[in-house]
């Protein structure tokens, strides 16, 4: 298959993927804003083992759609190595984690705000800590780490980027790991069915 259409595969799923993560990650930074309590803190971590499983789950349906379109266009020997489902994979989360990163970006920082998102999750947090009925030394301490976390300035456009590519790098190469395994094919040099009819 040629460069082309492994890099236009590797733009439209990645596109989708990335498209699916952001409504992800929207939502749970929406939770955290407009929710600020730990009943949605709760949701949110919820959401997110939900979407780390559509995330597992679409990009193995991708890499085995591209595999089996690679060996449509290959003659009589048809073969899909270990490598190219592992680097096909590891680019389609790269691109979606570009993609969640400047939508996340947006949203965080040009529509909901950093001090909106600060001051829900600090209310989520306070929340969570009366609840817990923790004594008033640990409150204390809490409430230093509170107060640290609210003066931490608003990340880059750069950071945000770069933070949001390596982390679906990361965890797109621990699934390719075993997505590849399960999508490669190895090539048949003999034909067994040819040979069991002269048998």
């Amino acid at each position: 298959m040629s460069k082309s259409l492994f890099w236009n595969d590797i733009l439209s799923k990645g596109a989708i993927l990335g498209g699916v993560m952001l409504a992800s990650h929207i939502f749970e930074q929406a939770a955290v804003i407009y929710g600020k309590s730990m009943g949605w803190l709760t949701v949110m971590g919820f959401e997110s083992i939900f979407s780390a499983v559509v995330f597992v789950w679409m990009l193995y349906r991708f890499t085995k759609h591209y595999s089996e379109m690679v060996m449509a266009t290959q003659g009589e020997i048809k073969s899909f190595t270990y490598g190219n489902g592992l680097s096909y994979a590891v680019l389609v989360a790269i691109l979606a984690g570009i993609i969640v990163g400047v939508g996340g970006y947006i949203f965080h920082n040009l529509i909901a705000g950093h001090q909106a998102y600060v001051q829900g999750m600090i209310e989520a947090m306070k929340s969570a800590i009366a609840s817990a009925q923790m004594p008033s030394a640990t409150m204390k301490t809490y409430n230093q780490v509170l107060a640290q976390y609210a003066a931490q300035p608003a990340p880059t456009i750069f950071s945000t980027l770069a933070s949001s590519a390596w982390n679906y790098m990361f965890w797109g190469t621990i699934s390719g790991l075993i997505i590849a395994a399960k999508t490669k094919h190895e090539p048949q040099l003999f034909n067994h069915s040819n040979n069991n009819e002269a048998e």
